[in-house]
């Protein structure tokens, strides 16, 4: 897959109510900008949202990127179904075993190597 310089958050697919995206290097509050309209579009839908994010060497978020995503997750935590992190880091999975407890709904977090299973489980939930 190719990624454009400028944008660190690419939509790979979406169906029904479900999304999946990459994430990679460092995300700014113009990626995450991005990438929100494709969340709303499926909450207006459906309700519900099943998430798959697979990060890609991601090195964290600016500020403001990380302020952006964050207001969209209170306004719309509800409405976060079941989600599945895909990545590579132990710093990662355990970032994401804690947000586990804070997060409504299923989150679940899968190695690189089980992207598949990542797609099955979101898919048939």
């Amino acid at each position: 897959m190719v990624w454009e310089e400028i944008n660190m958050i690419k939509l790979v697919e979406k169906e029904k109510n479900y999304i999946y995206i990459e994430a990679k290097d460092m995300i700014t509050k113009e990626d995450v900008g991005n990438i929100i309209p494709e969340f709303e579009d499926l909450i207006k839908k459906f309700g519900k949202v099943r998430t798959l994010i697979v990060m890609d060497k991601v090195k964290g978020y600016s500020l403001e990127g990380f302020l952006v995503d964050f207001n969209f997750y209170l306004k719309h935590k509800n409405n976060f179904d079941y989600t599945a992190f895909v990545g590579d880091k132990k710093l990662e999975k355990h970032i994401l075993k804690l947000s586990e407890n804070i997060m409504p709904g299923k989150v679940r977090y899968f190695d690189v190597s089980e992207l598949d299973k990542a797609k099955e489980w979101i898919k048939q939930q």
